[in-house]
C-alpha cells in the first residue's frame, strides 16, 4: 500500500469516526463546562466497536436522570455532572482510557462500566480512589472489597436467573438436546453454565457449546459443529452487531436448526441489521422491568427520541438511585456519602417502606431525602431487590419473541435459588 493510499485510509477512518460521533451524540467531558462545584460522575460506554449499538442509549439514559435531577435544584444546589470515556468495545483501549479518567480528577462515583473486563482491570483503581461503583450493565461483573474502601452495587440481575429462565422456558417448548454458542468472556460464560445445570436437571441433554471465533468474517466452522450436532436448539449470547452478522449467515445457509436468544441480543440494532423477516418467531429472555416500563420507555422516547434498550432503565436508575442516597446522606450527615456509608442510604432508597419515588418524579423524591425522610424508589426497571452485599436479587425474566421490528413480551419465568445452586439452604446462606 503506498503512502499516499494509507494516509488516505487513515483520513477516512478518522472523518467516519467524527461523523459518527456528531450522529451518535457523543459528548466529551469538555464539551461541556460545568460549575466548579458539581458532584462529578464518570462512565465509561461504548461508543464505537461492535458494541456501539448500545452507546448512545444508555448515554442517553444517563444524561436523562442527571437533567432531571439538576432542574430539581441538583443536591443542595450542587448540580451533577458526567465525565464520559469510549470504552471502544475493547478491553485494553477502554482499560487505558477509564484509568486516564479516573486518575485525572476527583470522582467519588463511577457508573459502569460494560465490558466485564474493564471492570475488572479498572477495580484497584476503584478502590485506591475510595470510589462508589454502580455496574447497571446487563454484563457486568460481581465485585465486592471486604475492606470497604471502594463500594460495588450490580443493579441489573444476575445473568443466573435469567439463564434459568430461559432453560425453562426451551424445555417447555419441547427442547431436549441443546447446546449454546457464545462470546470468550465471563457474562456468555456464566450464562452458559447455568442455562446447562438447569436444562440439564429438568432432564435435557446438554450438547458441547461453542464459542465465536475472534475474526467475524465467517462463521462457517461453528454453523458445521452445530448442524453435526443436531441439536434441537442452540442458544446464542453476543452483542447485536456479532449476533446480527451471525444470523445472517443463518438465513443464507438456509435456517437450518432453531436459535433462542440471550438477554444481551434484546436490541433494536438487531432487527436493523438483519432483512425483515429474517428473525421471525426467534424468542429470547430479558430482564423483568416490572409493569411500569412501557410508561418508561414512552418516556425515554419523548425525551431523547430514541428507543431505549433493555440496559437503559438500569443506568437511568443508576442515576436516579445515586442522587437519592447522596441526598439522603447529606442530610443526615452533612456530607456525601463514602464507600462506608453509602450503602446505608442505597439499603434504605431500595427497600420498603418508605415514601413512593417513581422514575419521574424524581424531584419530589429529592426533596423528601433532602428533608430526611425515608422514600422507595419504583424505577424505570422496577423495583429493587438487593443482598446483603448490595447485588440484584431479581429472578423472574421476561420471555420475549421476535414479530416484525419488535420485541413482544409473550411470558415470564421465575427461577428459585434451588433451581440454580442445587443443595441451595436459606438457613447455610
Amino acid at each position: 500500500m503506498t503512502a499516499r493510499r494509507r494516509r488516505a485510509r487513515g483520513l477516512s477512518r478518522v472523518l467516519s469516526a467524527a461523523v459518527a460521533c456528531l450522529w451518535l451524540g457523543c459528548v466529551s467531558a469538555q464539551d461541556r463546562p460545568d460549575p466548579a462545584n458539581a458532584i462529578r460522575i464518570g462512565a465509561t460506554l461504548p461508543f464505537s466497536g461492535e458494541r456501539a449499538a448500545s452507546g448512545v442509549a444508555l448515554e442517553r439514559a444517563l444524561r436523562l436522570a442527571v437533567d432531571l435531577v439538576n432542574a430539581a435544584g441538583g443536591l443542595l444546589g450542587r448540580p451533577l455532572a458526567l465525565d464520559l470515556r469510549d470504552s471502544h468495545s475493547d478491553d485494553e483501549r477502554g482499560t487505558a482510557d477509564t484509568l486516564e479518567l479516573l486518575d485525572s480528577a476527583p470522582l467519588p462515583f463511577f457508573i459502569g462500566p460494560e465490558e466485564p473486563r474493564i471492570a475488572y482491570q479498572i477495580a484497584d483503581a476503584i478502590k485506591s480512589h475510595r470510589m462508589v461503583n454502580l455496574l447497571p450493565g446487563l454484563t457486568s461483573p460481581t465485585i465486592h472489597d471486604a475492606s470497604a474502601r471502594a463500594a460495588w452495587f450490580r443493579l441489573s440481575p444476575s445473568p443466573v436467573y435469567l439463564a434459568c429462565a430461559l432453560a425453562k422456558r426451551m424445555f417447555k417448548d419441547g427442547i431436549r438436546r441443546a447446546n449454546a454458542v457464545t462470546d470468550p468472556d465471563d457474562y456468555s460464560g456464566t450464562f452458559a453454565t447455568i442455562f446447562g445445570r438447569v436444562f440439564t436437571a429438568m432432564g435435557g441433554t446438554l450438547l458441547p457449546g461453542l464459542q465465536l471465533p475472534a475474526t467475524r468474517s465467517s462463521f462457517a466452522a461453528v454453523f458445521s459443529t452445530i448442524e453435526r450436532f443436531g441439536p434441537d436448539a442452540t442458544l446464542l449470547v453476543t452483542s447485536p452487531s456479532v449476533g446480527a452478522g451471525f444470523l445472517q449467515e443463518w438465513a443464507v445457509r438456509g435456517k437450518v436448526g432453531k436459535w433462542y436468544l440471550g438477554p444481551t441480543l434484546n436490541n433494536p440494532a438487531l432487527l436493523r441489521n438483519v432483512p425483515a423477516g429474517v428473525l421471525e418467531g426467534i424468542h429470547g429472555v430479558s430482564p423483568d422491568l416490572g409493569p411500569g416500563a412501557a410508561d418508561f420507555d414512552r418516556f425515554f422516547e419523548a425525551e431523547t427520541g430514541m428507543p431505549p434498550l433493555a440496559g437503559s432503565h438500569y443506568y437511568f436508575d443508576a442515576v436516579g438511585l445515586l442522587a437519592l442516597s447522596i441526598a439522603e446522606g447529606i442530610a443526615l450527615n452533612g456530607f456525601i456519602p463514602d464507600p462506608v456509608t453509602f450503602p446505608i442510604h442505597l439499603e434504605k432508597a431500595t427497600a420498603p417502606p418508605g415514601e413512593t419515588v417513581t422514575f419521574d418524579n424524581l424531584a419530589a423524591g429529592l426533596a423528601m431525602a433532602a428533608a430526611g425522610q425515608d422514600v422507595h424508589y419504583h424505577g424505570a426497571a422496577g423495583t429493587y431487590v438487593l443482598d446483603d452485599r448490595g447485588d440484584s436479587i431479581q429472578n423472574q425474566g421476561t420471555i420475549w419473541q421476535i414479530s416484525g421490528n419488535t420485541f413482544q413480551n409473550v411470558g415470564s419465568e421465575l427461577c428459585n435459588d434451588e433451581e440454580v445452586y442445587p443443595g441451595y439452604s436459606t438457613e447455610e446462606n
